[in-house]
Order: C-alpha cells, then sequence, then structure tokens
C-alpha cells in the first residue's frame, strides 16, 4: 500500500484577521483528526508566498477514502464548511493528492 497525502491549499483574504483564521483551521483539523486523517497546516515561504496548506496523510489511498467519506458526511463539517464560505477570511487556491512511489 502507497501513503497518500491530500493538500487544500488557500490564502487569506486582504485584511483577514489571522486569529479566525487559525480558529478555522483548528475545527476543520479536529474534524479530520476525529475520522483518522493526520493533518499537518503549513505556510508557503518559497514561491506562492503567503497561501498556507492544510494537508491529511494517510497510510494508504483506502484509509483516504474511509476518511473522506465519514467527514463529508459528518454534520460538524457541513456546518464548518457553511461557516468558512460565509465569513469571506479565506479564498481557495487549489487542491492536490499525491500517493507515494516505492524507491526500493
Amino acid at each position: 500500500m502507497s501513503q497518500c497525502i491530500a493538500q487544500y491549499v488557500f490564502k487569506p483574504n486582504p485584511g483577514a484577521d489571522m486569529s479566525k483564521v487559525m480558529e478555522q483551521v483548528k475545527v476543520a483539523a479536529g474534524i479530520w483528526k476525529r475520522h483518522g486523517a493526520d493533518v499537518s497546516f503549513w505556510t508557503v515561504t518559497a514561491g506562492e508566498i503567503g497561501n498556507l496548506v492544510f494537508a491529511c496523510r494517510f497510510d494508504s489511498f483506502a484509509a483516504y477514502g474511509k476518511c473522506y467519506d465519514a467527514v463529508t458526511a459528518d454534520p460538524a463539517f457541513l456546518v464548518w464548511s457553511a461557516a468558512s464560505t460565509a465569513s469571506g477570511l479565506t479564498s481557495w487556491v487549489r487542491s492536490n493528492m499525491a500517493r507515494a512511489i516505492a524507491l526500493d
């Protein structure tokens, strides 16, 4: 089985209160972790400076699918998603799904 990682890249909108952005990220992290994701949060410091990356790592693509299905069915995620969108604090840039390639 190969590991995989889902990355959600976004940027704060001009004038966004970063403490509120961080609150939203922490809520999202709790939801993903509850369903099995290994969550990390990154700031881009070269290239697209200022972008933020919410990353979820999994031991397999199957584990990702199981977690994703659970997250998107979770009422807390639906509430978070609506509130996050309505807040106007951030803008989506892109999402990536990467699977590890064994080198041995």
